[in-house]
């Protein structure tokens, strides 16, 4: 072995021992989630974490391979850069322990390509997969959801209007940046920025333009990318009822649409709670419950009644 050869022996022996000795080798297996990363902390606690993607579980074995108790040992497991799992432990002298971890509410369902992060004192893993997932359907992978619409009076800007409180839910560890959109039979389209905080629920307000005391129905959306693709679609649900019932709410296939804002614009159609004739002509406005346009032909055929009685 010549002296070149040598030197960049010991070099490579340098580097390795180096990295042995904080801990700190980065194990990465890109779009190989079958091969195993084994992971040495600095606390001398050894770990072999291995992914299974079909059933979207993560194994952890680790062990004390020492005569001596370790203390104040942890990892951490993160997917798509959400934490969904932590572990503290002591491990007794060649203590040997398993976990298996379901990963399924980090997945990020608008991406394909997906990581796990395996995080511990001094080492950490990376270990890459990929799935196409339809946001609108995940199956087991949660996402938000609307969970209930209620139409009610109330008042926007101080003025009063009819409006429909969607609450919506985030049982799943990301953050999405989702966005409402609600048509109804007098609503070309209300839209709000509508983001639910991993593990919680909100409540927005929506204006209406229906009339406070008609009867509604009408659909919400709730999306993250361009309305007028599937692409980012979370859920979408229909709803009909009045201010002063029960609100009834069904759910529906997600239905690509383009928002108001463009031109030919969608419009939402309920051939059971379509505005009559009358009802048009009223504007809305009634009086018991009556569109006013009956009162006003009503006065018009009595007064023709009146005058040929005379």
């Amino acid at each position: 072995m010549n002296w070149k050869t040598s030197y960049v022996v010991a070099l490579m022996v340098l580097a390795l021992l180096t990295c042995l000795q904080v801990g700190a080798i980065d194990t990465r297996y890109a779009n190989n989630a079958e091969t195993p990363a084994e992971v040495s902390s600095s606390g001398g606690v050894e770990y072999r974490v291995s992914l299974d993607t079909n059933a979207s579980t993560v194994l952890v074995e680790y062990e004390n391979p020492s005569d001596d108790e370790i203390e104040h040992a942890g990892y951490v497991v993160t997917v798509d850069r959400q934490q969904v799992y932590e572990s503290e432990f002591n491990l007794s002298e060649e203590e040997h322990r398993t976990k298996r971890i379901n990963i399924t509410s980090g997945i990020n369902v608008n991406q394909d390509e997906h990581t796990v992060t395996f995080s511990t004192f001094g080492g950490h893993a990376y270990l890459n997969f990929t799935r196409s997932i339809d946001s609108a359907d995940s199956g087991q992978i949660p996402t938000p959801y609307i969970s209930d619409v209620n139409l009610t009076k109330g008042t926007v800007d101080g003025a009063p209007s009819a409006v429909a409180n969607v609450t919506l839910v985030n049982p799943s560890k990301q953050l999405y940046g989702t966005k409402l959109m609600v048509h109804t039979t007098g609503t070309d389209g209300s839209y709000y920025p509508a983001s639910v905080r991993p593990g919680d629920s909100r409540t927005i307000t929506v204006e209406l333009l229906d009339n406070r005391g008609a009867k509604i129905a009408g659909e919400a959306r709730l999306y993250t990318g361009n309305m007028t693709t599937r692409e980012g679609a979370i859920d979408q649900v229909e709803f009909a009822g009045q201010t002063r019932t029960e609100t009834r709410v069904w759910n529906s296939s997600y239905e690509p649409v383009k928002p108001t804002w463009m031109d030919d614009h969608y419009q939402y159609h309920n051939d059971s709670y379509a505005r009559s004739r009358a009802e048009k002509i009223s504007g809305g406005h009634e009086v018991a419950g009556v569109p006013l346009a009956y009162f006003a032909v009503a006065v018009f055929v009595g007064l023709v009644v009146l005058r040929r009685l005379r």
